[in-house]
């Protein structure tokens, strides 16, 4: 699917006469001005937030919660919910879950639990558990016919990967052609179906832009920055090329009881609450932060294990090798930036199993 570079001709040597030829057939579609007005309006798979038929990023710093809220998004697709009292037009949702299923399978649960909606025979949300990588040619139409047999030929509504970096293959995001191939196969996704494409996408270290080359927000019809702040979790409408930006909308983390382990310890699983307050702002909220040089790092630690988190001594471990917590005492330098980090809402228990949140 690449495109052959080379050189321009030359003015003179484009033969303007033929294009007036009885037997000439354009390959570009001009439309009049009355064809435009006559088009449908645009439309939207989630009123405000999620256009139809477009290409999108979800973005934030590690464990922002940018997994929880496109699952909960994708799931009031699926059902037809609606999402921060905003209207959700019904239909098909495929996950490329880049990082895998693990966990998945209580998050669901738990999201369902919460709005009293069954999972059973619910065919409309459709799971990829492993990445693809979406600069190759072949994997990327394979996706698409795999989507199309999987929906039995029924377009879906949206398709999301999660996360860009899990399925950019060999690429570089600081790369331009790289970034511009990515965005050249959310394209092909997106008119092979119509539908909705989202990339859950990072921030650099030390910034709130997307990571890599600015070709992909030139590209979105729509850019959300998803935080955690001081008052709770926050999405920030950066750009909505055809509706209205520097929104901010509030949701919640709220856990789900599931029951009790082997051990007799309850499972709690997070859901990302689409209700809140909605407000104007010229910049995004800033991100809540850790206090402190150990609980920065012992965070550090957690968001690098990505969405499957680690156990509480999976986490006391990691810290201790990385050198995140030393001194006389590491194990109680642990355990309390740990504790303050809980206490904060930094962080996020899922069954037995800690998130960065």
């Amino acid at each position: 699917m690449t495109t052959e570079r080379r050189p321009f001709k030359a003015p003179q040597d484009l033969d303007l006469n033929s294009a007036l030829s009885a037997d000439y057939r354009p390959r570009s579609r001009f439309l009049s001005l009355d064809q435009i007005m006559a088009l449908p309006p645009a439309d939207w798979l989630i009123k405000g937030l999620v256009p139809a038929d477009s290409l999108g990023v979800f973005y934030g710093k590690p464990g922002a919660g940018k997994t929880f809220l496109s699952l909960a998004i994708a799931l009031s697709i699926g059902h037809g919910l609606r999402c921060f009292g905003r209207r959700t037009l019904q239909g098909g949702v495929a996950i490329v879950a880049g990082e895998g299923a693990r966990g998945l399978q209580n998050r669901l649960r738990a999201w369902h639990k919460f709005h009293g909606r069954d999972w059973k025979d619910f065919q409309s949300v459709q799971v990829l558990p492993h990445p693809i990588d979406l600069l190759d040619a072949d994997s990327v139409e394979g996706l698409i016919l795999d989507i199309a047999h999987r929906f039995g030929g029924k377009a879906p509504m949206m398709v999301v990967f999660d996360t860009l970096a899990r399925n950019f293959g060999t690429g570089d995001e600081n790369r331009q052609a790289d970034m511009a191939r990515l965005v050249e196969a959310g394209e092909l996704v997106r008119r092979a179906f119509g539908c909705a494409v989202v990339f859950i996408h990072h921030t650099p270290k030390e910034a709130d832009d997307l990571r890599g080359s600015s070709v992909l927000e030139g590209a979105s019809d729509f850019v959300i920055r998803v935080g955690k702040t001081d008052t709770g979790m926050e999405a920030f409408i950066r750009k909505m090329k055809d509706g209205k930006d520097g929104l901010v909308l509030g949701f919640r983390m709220e856990s789900q009881n599931l029951g009790a382990d082997e051990d007799g310890d309850p499972i709690l699983t997070p859901v990302a609450v689409l209700e809140g307050e909605v407000r104007e702002s010229a910049a995004p909220p800033a991100d809540a932060a850790p206090a402190g040089k150990n609980q920065s790092a012992v965070l550090a630690v957690l968001a690098a294990a990505g969405e499957a988190g680690l156990t509480g001594d999976e986490w006391r471990d990691a810290a201790k090798a990385s050198g995140a917590v030393g001194g006389a005492n590491p194990a109680r330098a642990f355990r309390e930036a740990r504790a303050a980090l809980e206490r904060d809402k930094l962080v996020l228990a899922e069954g037995d199993r800690f998130l960065a949140a």
